[in-house]
Protein backbone atom coordinates (compact mmCIF):
# COMPACT_ATOMS: atom_id res chain seq x y z
CA UNK A 1 0.00 0.00 0.00
CA UNK A 2 1.44 3.42 -0.98
CA UNK A 3 1.61 6.38 1.30
CA UNK A 4 -1.54 8.06 -0.12
CA UNK A 5 -3.67 4.94 0.31
CA UNK A 6 -2.40 4.47 3.79
CA UNK A 7 -3.34 7.99 4.70
CA UNK A 8 -6.77 7.59 3.15
CA UNK A 9 -7.79 4.08 4.31
CA UNK A 10 -5.59 3.44 7.34
CA UNK A 11 -8.08 4.74 9.96
CA UNK A 12 -10.90 2.73 8.38
CA UNK A 13 -8.89 -0.49 8.37
CA UNK A 14 -7.75 0.06 11.95
CA UNK A 15 -11.35 0.52 13.03
CA UNK A 16 -12.42 -2.56 11.11
CA UNK A 17 -9.64 -4.63 12.68
CA UNK A 18 -10.62 -3.48 16.15
CA UNK A 19 -14.24 -4.42 15.48
CA UNK A 20 -13.16 -7.90 14.26
CA UNK A 21 -11.02 -8.46 17.34
CA UNK A 22 -13.91 -7.39 19.55
CA UNK A 23 -16.27 -9.72 17.72
CA UNK A 24 -13.87 -12.65 18.05
CA UNK A 25 -13.44 -12.00 21.75
CA UNK A 26 -17.17 -11.72 22.20
CA UNK A 27 -17.66 -14.99 20.31
CA UNK A 28 -15.12 -16.68 22.52
CA UNK A 29 -16.94 -15.39 25.58
CA UNK A 30 -20.23 -16.67 24.17
CA UNK A 31 -18.71 -20.09 23.43
CA UNK A 32 -17.18 -20.23 26.89
CA UNK A 33 -20.48 -19.23 28.43
CA UNK A 34 -22.24 -21.86 26.33
CA UNK A 35 -19.88 -24.60 27.54
CA UNK A 36 -20.30 -23.47 31.11
CA UNK A 37 -24.04 -23.32 30.61
CA UNK A 38 -24.06 -26.85 29.22
CA UNK A 39 -22.08 -28.07 32.20
CA UNK A 40 -24.47 -26.25 34.53
CA UNK A 41 -27.41 -27.77 32.66
CA UNK A 42 -26.02 -31.26 33.26
CA UNK A 43 -25.32 -30.46 36.88
CA UNK A 44 -28.74 -28.95 37.39
CA UNK A 45 -30.64 -31.58 35.38
CA UNK A 46 -33.28 -33.34 37.42
CA UNK A 47 -32.25 -36.65 38.97
CA UNK A 48 -34.53 -39.49 37.96
CA UNK A 49 -35.61 -41.79 40.80
CA UNK A 50 -36.96 -45.34 40.78
CA UNK A 51 -38.17 -47.76 43.43
CA UNK A 52 -37.37 -51.48 43.16
CA UNK A 53 -39.34 -53.87 45.37
CA UNK A 54 -39.64 -57.60 45.99
CA UNK A 55 -42.09 -59.75 47.94
CA UNK A 56 -41.44 -59.09 51.63
CA UNK A 57 -41.84 -62.68 52.82
CA UNK A 58 -39.40 -63.97 50.18
CA UNK A 59 -36.95 -61.17 51.01
CA UNK A 60 -37.12 -62.05 54.70
CA UNK A 61 -36.39 -65.68 53.80
CA UNK A 62 -33.58 -65.15 51.27
CA UNK A 63 -32.26 -61.59 51.55
CA UNK A 64 -31.57 -61.34 47.80
CA UNK A 65 -28.32 -59.49 48.37
CA UNK A 66 -26.84 -60.73 45.10
CA UNK A 67 -27.09 -57.71 42.76
CA UNK A 68 -29.53 -57.89 39.88
CA UNK A 69 -28.89 -55.66 36.86
CA UNK A 70 -31.54 -53.12 35.86
CA UNK A 71 -31.24 -51.65 32.38
CA UNK A 72 -32.19 -48.01 31.76
CA UNK A 73 -32.44 -46.11 28.49
CA UNK A 74 -30.55 -42.86 29.03
CA UNK A 75 -29.70 -39.77 27.00
CA UNK A 76 -27.09 -37.02 27.26
CA UNK A 77 -24.82 -38.89 29.69
CA UNK A 78 -22.38 -36.41 31.16
CA UNK A 79 -18.91 -37.24 32.53
CA UNK A 80 -20.34 -36.47 35.97
CA UNK A 81 -23.23 -38.93 35.65
CA UNK A 82 -23.78 -41.02 38.76
CA UNK A 83 -26.14 -43.60 40.20
CA UNK A 84 -27.03 -43.71 43.88
CA UNK A 85 -29.03 -46.08 46.08
CA UNK A 86 -30.73 -46.13 49.45
CA UNK A 87 -32.98 -48.60 51.26
CA UNK A 88 -35.85 -46.25 52.02
CA UNK A 89 -37.00 -42.63 52.02
CA UNK A 90 -35.21 -41.86 55.28
CA UNK A 91 -31.89 -43.43 54.30
CA UNK A 92 -28.82 -41.65 52.97
CA UNK A 93 -28.00 -41.84 49.29
CA UNK A 94 -24.91 -43.95 48.59
CA UNK A 95 -23.11 -43.57 45.25
CA UNK A 96 -22.51 -46.77 43.29
CA UNK A 97 -19.05 -47.63 42.04
CA UNK A 98 -18.55 -47.06 38.32
CA UNK A 99 -17.31 -49.93 36.16
CA UNK A 100 -16.64 -50.08 32.42
CA UNK A 101 -16.71 -52.78 29.78
CA UNK A 102 -12.92 -52.99 30.17
CA UNK A 103 -13.18 -54.02 33.84
CA UNK A 104 -13.36 -57.58 35.17
CA UNK A 105 -16.07 -57.88 37.83
CA UNK A 106 -19.03 -59.99 38.90
CA UNK A 107 -21.49 -59.98 41.76
CA UNK A 108 -20.84 -56.43 43.00
CA UNK A 109 -23.04 -53.34 43.21
CA UNK A 110 -22.08 -50.84 40.52
CA UNK A 111 -23.21 -48.87 37.50
CA UNK A 112 -21.86 -49.24 33.96
CA UNK A 113 -22.64 -46.39 31.58
CA UNK A 114 -22.82 -47.09 27.85
CA UNK A 115 -23.30 -43.60 26.45
CA UNK A 116 -22.84 -44.75 22.85
CA UNK A 117 -25.79 -47.14 23.12
CA UNK A 118 -27.77 -44.90 25.46
CA UNK A 119 -27.88 -47.46 28.26
CA UNK A 120 -27.11 -47.59 31.96
CA UNK A 121 -26.63 -50.99 33.62
CA UNK A 122 -27.30 -50.59 37.34
CA UNK A 123 -26.52 -53.63 39.51
CA UNK A 124 -27.91 -53.55 43.06
CA UNK A 125 -29.05 -56.03 45.69
CA UNK A 126 -31.41 -55.74 48.63
CA UNK A 127 -30.00 -54.80 52.04
CA UNK A 128 -32.09 -53.87 55.07
CA UNK A 129 -35.49 -53.72 53.39
CA UNK A 130 -37.41 -55.29 50.55
CA UNK A 131 -37.19 -52.02 48.62
CA UNK A 132 -34.36 -50.14 46.94
CA UNK A 133 -34.50 -46.53 45.81
CA UNK A 134 -32.30 -45.57 42.86
CA UNK A 135 -31.36 -42.10 41.70
CA UNK A 136 -29.71 -41.39 38.34
CA UNK A 137 -28.16 -37.96 37.96
CA UNK A 138 -26.14 -36.22 35.25
CA UNK A 139 -28.24 -37.56 32.38
CA UNK A 140 -30.73 -35.81 30.15
CA UNK A 141 -33.34 -38.52 30.67
CA UNK A 142 -33.64 -42.04 32.06
CA UNK A 143 -36.33 -44.64 31.50
CA UNK A 144 -36.43 -48.18 32.87
CA UNK A 145 -36.11 -50.77 30.12
CA UNK A 146 -35.79 -54.25 31.65
CA UNK A 147 -34.00 -56.48 34.11
CA UNK A 148 -31.03 -58.12 32.38
CA UNK A 149 -31.17 -61.89 31.93
CA UNK A 150 -27.55 -62.12 33.10
CA UNK A 151 -25.62 -59.94 35.51
CA UNK A 152 -24.31 -56.75 33.84
CA UNK A 153 -26.02 -57.81 30.61
CA UNK A 154 -23.26 -60.36 29.91
CA UNK A 155 -23.25 -62.54 26.82
CA UNK A 156 -23.11 -65.91 28.61
CA UNK A 157 -22.83 -67.46 32.08
CA UNK A 158 -20.50 -70.03 33.66
CA UNK A 159 -21.42 -71.71 36.94
CA UNK A 160 -19.04 -74.13 38.63
CA UNK A 161 -19.60 -76.63 41.44
CA UNK A 162 -17.84 -79.40 43.35
CA UNK A 163 -19.41 -82.30 45.24
CA UNK A 164 -18.62 -84.13 48.49
CA UNK A 165 -16.69 -81.91 50.93
CA UNK A 166 -16.65 -84.08 54.05
CA UNK A 167 -17.67 -87.38 52.50
CA UNK A 168 -14.36 -89.28 52.26
CA UNK A 169 -11.38 -89.39 54.63
CA UNK A 170 -9.13 -89.83 51.58
CA UNK A 171 -9.94 -86.23 50.59
CA UNK A 172 -8.24 -85.06 53.83
CA UNK A 173 -11.14 -82.97 55.16
CA UNK A 174 -9.78 -80.53 57.73
CA UNK A 175 -6.11 -81.32 57.06
CA UNK A 176 -3.54 -78.61 57.77
CA UNK A 177 -3.03 -76.40 54.74
CA UNK A 178 0.13 -77.16 52.76
CA UNK A 179 -0.72 -75.60 49.43
CA UNK A 180 -3.03 -76.45 46.52
CA UNK A 181 -0.63 -78.93 44.88
CA UNK A 182 0.27 -80.82 48.06
CA UNK A 183 -1.53 -84.16 48.29
CA UNK A 184 -1.79 -83.84 52.08
CA UNK A 185 -3.93 -80.67 51.88
CA UNK A 186 -7.72 -80.77 52.12
CA UNK A 187 -8.70 -81.42 48.51
CA UNK A 188 -11.70 -79.10 48.68
CA UNK A 189 -9.82 -76.26 50.29
CA UNK A 190 -7.28 -76.68 47.48
CA UNK A 191 -10.08 -76.44 44.89
CA UNK A 192 -11.29 -73.17 46.44
CA UNK A 193 -7.76 -71.74 46.27
CA UNK A 194 -7.30 -72.74 42.64
CA UNK A 195 -10.67 -71.37 41.53
CA UNK A 196 -10.09 -68.14 43.45
CA UNK A 197 -6.91 -67.65 41.43
CA UNK A 198 -9.01 -67.73 38.25
CA UNK A 199 -11.76 -65.49 39.73
CA UNK A 200 -14.20 -68.40 39.45
CA UNK A 201 -16.68 -68.62 42.35
CA UNK A 202 -17.35 -72.22 43.34
CA UNK A 203 -20.40 -73.97 44.83
CA UNK A 204 -19.42 -76.87 47.10
CA UNK A 205 -21.81 -79.59 48.23
CA UNK A 206 -21.18 -80.48 51.89
CA UNK A 207 -21.76 -83.80 53.67
CA UNK A 208 -21.88 -82.71 57.30
CA UNK A 209 -21.90 -86.03 59.25
CA UNK A 210 -19.27 -88.13 57.52
CA UNK A 211 -15.47 -87.86 57.43
CA UNK A 212 -15.22 -84.22 58.36
CA UNK A 213 -15.08 -82.87 61.91
CA UNK A 214 -14.32 -79.55 63.64
CA UNK A 215 -11.12 -79.12 61.65
CA UNK A 216 -13.08 -79.37 58.39
CA UNK A 217 -15.42 -76.56 59.47
CA UNK A 218 -12.34 -74.53 60.39
CA UNK A 219 -10.86 -75.01 56.91
CA UNK A 220 -14.19 -73.99 55.38
CA UNK A 221 -14.41 -70.90 57.55
CA UNK A 222 -10.88 -69.89 56.62
CA UNK A 223 -12.03 -69.67 53.01
CA UNK A 224 -15.06 -67.49 53.88
CA UNK A 225 -13.22 -64.22 54.32
CA UNK A 226 -15.59 -61.29 54.99
CA UNK A 227 -16.45 -59.56 51.76
CA UNK A 228 -14.84 -62.23 49.58
CA UNK A 229 -16.96 -64.05 47.03
CA UNK A 230 -14.89 -67.22 46.55
CA UNK A 231 -17.35 -70.02 47.30
CA UNK A 232 -20.91 -70.93 48.18
CA UNK A 233 -21.72 -73.60 50.81
CA UNK A 234 -24.48 -75.93 49.56
CA UNK A 235 -26.03 -79.00 51.16
CA UNK A 236 -25.34 -82.54 49.96
CA UNK A 237 -27.17 -84.09 52.94
CA UNK A 238 -25.54 -85.36 56.10
CA UNK A 239 -24.50 -88.84 54.88
CA UNK A 240 -24.94 -88.86 51.08
CA UNK A 241 -28.03 -91.13 50.72
CA UNK A 242 -28.75 -92.33 47.18
CA UNK A 243 -32.00 -94.24 47.69
CA UNK A 244 -35.27 -94.11 49.57
CA UNK A 245 -33.94 -96.65 52.08
CA UNK A 246 -30.85 -94.58 52.76
CA UNK A 247 -32.96 -91.46 53.34
CA UNK A 248 -35.35 -93.34 55.60
CA UNK A 249 -32.53 -94.62 57.82
CA UNK A 250 -32.06 -91.21 59.42
CA UNK A 251 -35.15 -89.47 58.07
CA UNK A 252 -35.56 -87.04 55.21
CA UNK A 253 -35.74 -84.01 57.47
CA UNK A 254 -32.56 -84.88 59.36
CA UNK A 255 -30.66 -85.59 56.14
CA UNK A 256 -31.78 -82.49 54.27
CA UNK A 257 -32.69 -79.75 56.73
CA UNK A 258 -30.25 -81.12 59.29
CA UNK A 259 -27.37 -80.61 56.87
CA UNK A 260 -28.60 -77.08 56.15
CA UNK A 261 -28.72 -76.35 59.89
CA UNK A 262 -25.22 -77.80 60.39
CA UNK A 263 -23.86 -75.39 57.80
CA UNK A 264 -25.57 -72.37 59.32
CA UNK A 265 -24.42 -73.36 62.81
CA UNK A 266 -20.77 -73.89 61.89
CA UNK A 267 -20.13 -71.23 59.23
CA UNK A 268 -20.40 -67.45 59.23
CA UNK A 269 -19.66 -64.72 56.68
CA UNK A 270 -21.45 -66.70 54.00
CA UNK A 271 -21.53 -64.50 50.87
CA UNK A 272 -24.79 -62.64 50.26
CA UNK A 273 -26.18 -63.37 53.69
CA UNK A 274 -26.47 -66.26 56.12
CA UNK A 275 -28.41 -68.52 53.76
CA UNK A 276 -28.01 -71.91 52.09
CA UNK A 277 -29.53 -71.37 48.68
CA UNK A 278 -28.82 -74.73 47.07
CA UNK A 279 -29.50 -78.44 47.60
CA UNK A 280 -27.25 -80.59 45.41
CA UNK A 281 -28.85 -84.03 45.10
CA UNK A 282 -26.54 -86.95 46.02
CA UNK A 283 -26.34 -89.32 43.05
CA UNK A 284 -29.12 -87.22 41.53
CA UNK A 285 -31.68 -89.22 43.54
CA UNK A 286 -35.10 -87.54 43.81
CA UNK A 287 -38.51 -88.58 45.09
CA UNK A 288 -41.73 -86.94 46.26
CA UNK A 289 -40.82 -87.02 49.95
CA UNK A 290 -37.49 -85.39 49.19
CA UNK A 291 -39.25 -82.65 47.21
CA UNK A 292 -41.79 -82.04 49.96
CA UNK A 293 -39.09 -81.85 52.66
CA UNK A 294 -37.08 -79.35 50.62
CA UNK A 295 -40.15 -77.28 49.72
CA UNK A 296 -39.51 -73.55 50.23
CA UNK A 297 -36.29 -74.35 52.12
CA UNK A 298 -33.96 -73.80 49.15
CA UNK A 299 -33.94 -71.72 45.98
CA UNK A 300 -32.40 -74.35 43.72
CA UNK A 301 -32.32 -78.16 43.63
CA UNK A 302 -29.37 -79.10 41.42
CA UNK A 303 -29.75 -82.44 39.65
CA UNK A 304 -26.96 -84.81 38.61
CA UNK A 305 -26.60 -87.79 36.28
CA UNK A 306 -22.85 -87.97 35.60
CA UNK A 307 -23.25 -87.63 31.83
CA UNK A 308 -22.90 -84.96 29.19
CA UNK A 309 -26.03 -82.82 28.95
CA UNK A 310 -25.40 -80.46 26.00
CA UNK A 311 -28.99 -79.17 26.14
CA UNK A 312 -28.53 -78.08 29.77
CA UNK A 313 -27.76 -74.45 29.01
CA UNK A 314 -30.85 -72.60 30.31
CA UNK A 315 -32.34 -71.57 33.63
CA UNK A 316 -34.33 -74.15 35.58
CA UNK A 317 -38.05 -73.46 35.84
CA UNK A 318 -39.74 -72.28 39.03
CA UNK A 319 -41.68 -75.08 40.72
CA UNK A 320 -44.72 -73.31 42.13
CA UNK A 321 -45.82 -76.33 44.15
CA UNK A 322 -42.58 -76.63 46.10
CA UNK A 323 -41.28 -73.06 45.87
CA UNK A 324 -37.85 -73.58 44.29
CA UNK A 325 -36.14 -73.85 40.90
CA UNK A 326 -35.63 -77.41 39.66
CA UNK A 327 -35.78 -79.72 36.66
CA UNK A 328 -32.72 -78.29 34.89
CA UNK A 329 -29.09 -77.48 35.57
CA UNK A 330 -27.44 -80.83 34.78
CA UNK A 331 -23.72 -80.52 34.03
CA UNK A 332 -23.43 -79.35 30.43
CA UNK A 333 -20.20 -81.29 29.92
CA UNK A 334 -19.16 -84.06 32.31
CA UNK A 335 -15.71 -83.01 33.54
CA UNK A 336 -15.19 -86.22 35.54
CA UNK A 337 -15.87 -88.41 32.50
CA UNK A 338 -13.01 -86.69 30.70
CA UNK A 339 -10.61 -86.32 33.62
CA UNK A 340 -10.98 -89.81 35.10
CA UNK A 341 -10.17 -91.74 31.95
CA UNK A 342 -6.49 -90.79 32.25
CA UNK A 343 -3.79 -92.23 34.49
CA UNK A 344 -3.04 -90.53 36.74
CA UNK A 345 -6.55 -89.10 36.75
CA UNK A 346 -6.66 -85.47 35.65
CA UNK A 347 -3.29 -85.48 33.86
CA UNK A 348 -2.98 -83.07 30.94
CA UNK A 349 -3.80 -84.22 27.43
CA UNK A 350 -4.23 -81.62 24.70
CA UNK A 351 -7.13 -83.60 23.22
CA UNK A 352 -9.02 -83.46 26.52
CA UNK A 353 -8.48 -79.72 26.94
CA UNK A 354 -9.72 -79.14 23.39
CA UNK A 355 -12.80 -81.27 24.13
CA UNK A 356 -13.75 -79.25 27.22
CA UNK A 357 -12.94 -75.93 25.56
CA UNK A 358 -15.10 -76.77 22.54
CA UNK A 359 -18.04 -77.60 24.83
CA UNK A 360 -17.70 -74.21 26.49
CA UNK A 361 -17.36 -72.44 23.14
CA UNK A 362 -20.62 -73.95 21.90
CA UNK A 363 -22.52 -72.59 24.90
CA UNK A 364 -20.76 -69.23 24.74
CA UNK A 365 -21.74 -68.78 21.10
CA UNK A 366 -25.36 -69.66 21.92
CA UNK A 367 -25.27 -67.15 24.81
CA UNK A 368 -26.31 -69.85 27.25
CA UNK A 369 -25.36 -71.06 30.74
CA UNK A 370 -22.51 -73.55 31.07
CA UNK A 371 -23.07 -75.80 34.11
CA UNK A 372 -19.73 -77.30 35.17
CA UNK A 373 -18.79 -79.60 38.05
CA UNK A 374 -16.29 -82.19 39.24
CA UNK A 375 -15.55 -84.25 42.38
CA UNK A 376 -12.29 -83.17 44.02
CA UNK A 377 -12.11 -86.36 46.12
CA UNK A 378 -11.42 -88.42 42.97
CA UNK A 379 -8.06 -86.80 42.21
CA UNK A 380 -4.68 -86.00 43.71
CA UNK A 381 -3.91 -82.32 44.26
CA UNK A 382 -0.48 -82.72 42.69
CA UNK A 383 -2.08 -83.84 39.42
CA UNK A 384 -5.45 -82.06 39.13
CA UNK A 385 -3.90 -78.72 40.19
CA UNK A 386 -0.54 -79.11 38.43
CA UNK A 387 0.26 -75.59 37.12
CA UNK A 388 3.09 -76.62 34.79
CA UNK A 389 2.77 -76.21 31.01
CA UNK A 390 0.97 -79.22 29.58
CA UNK A 391 2.87 -82.19 28.18
CA UNK A 392 0.63 -85.10 27.22
CA UNK A 393 0.69 -87.73 29.95
CA UNK A 394 3.69 -86.17 31.67
CA UNK A 395 3.02 -82.73 33.16
CA UNK A 396 0.22 -80.27 33.68
CA UNK A 397 -3.50 -80.60 34.31
CA UNK A 398 -6.37 -80.73 31.85
CA UNK A 399 -8.63 -78.97 34.37
CA UNK A 400 -6.18 -76.12 35.01
CA UNK A 401 -5.63 -75.54 31.31
CA UNK A 402 -9.38 -75.56 30.68
CA UNK A 403 -10.17 -73.19 33.56
CA UNK A 404 -7.51 -70.80 32.27
CA UNK A 405 -9.28 -70.83 28.91
CA UNK A 406 -12.73 -70.22 30.39
CA UNK A 407 -11.79 -67.64 33.03
CA UNK A 408 -11.39 -63.86 33.02
CA UNK A 409 -13.63 -63.03 30.08
CA UNK A 410 -15.27 -59.66 30.52
CA UNK A 411 -18.46 -60.66 28.71
CA UNK A 412 -19.09 -63.84 30.78
CA UNK A 413 -20.93 -63.93 34.09
CA UNK A 414 -19.09 -66.17 36.60
CA UNK A 415 -21.46 -67.15 39.37
CA UNK A 416 -22.01 -69.91 41.94
CA UNK A 417 -25.13 -72.04 41.44
CA UNK A 418 -27.21 -70.66 44.32
CA UNK A 419 -26.31 -67.07 43.51
CA UNK A 420 -27.38 -67.68 39.92
CA UNK A 421 -30.86 -68.57 41.12
CA UNK A 422 -31.06 -65.80 43.69
CA UNK A 423 -30.48 -63.47 40.73
CA UNK A 424 -33.02 -65.32 38.64
CA UNK A 425 -35.78 -65.03 41.22
CA UNK A 426 -35.24 -61.28 41.53
CA UNK A 427 -35.08 -60.84 37.76
CA UNK A 428 -38.42 -62.64 37.45
CA UNK A 429 -40.22 -60.95 40.34
CA UNK A 430 -38.76 -57.51 41.13
CA UNK A 431 -41.06 -54.57 40.48
CA UNK A 432 -39.61 -51.29 39.20
CA UNK A 433 -41.62 -48.08 39.51
CA UNK A 434 -40.62 -44.58 38.43
CA UNK A 435 -40.66 -41.81 40.99
CA UNK A 436 -40.51 -38.03 40.69
CA UNK A 437 -37.61 -36.13 39.16
CA UNK A 438 -35.65 -34.35 41.89
CA UNK A 439 -33.86 -31.07 41.44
Amino acid sequence: MDYECAEKYGPVMRAFTMRCVAAILAGAIVLSSGAAGLARAHAEAPATTYTISIDKAMWEKWGFQYPATYVFRVSAVSPEAKAERRDGPSGEWTPLAVRTADDLFSGIECVRWDAAQGRAYVSVGFHTANTIELRLAGVGSAEFDSTAAYYDHRKAAYTLSNDNWGRLATANPGAAWQGPTNDASDKYQAAVHVCRGFHLPLSIAINSHMAGGPAMWQRMQEELHPGELAWEPAIHTRTHPCSVHAYEADGYQAQILGCRDDILKNLSNIPYGQHVFEYILPCGYHDDRLAATAAREFLFLRPYNGHDNPASTVFAAWNGKYGYFDGAGYETKSYDSVLQRRRPQGRYYAHDVALLNAAFDAVYEKEGIFYAMWHSDRYENSVIHDPRPGVDGTAGSTLIQHLAYVANRKDVWYVANGWLYSYRYVADHARVAAGRDER
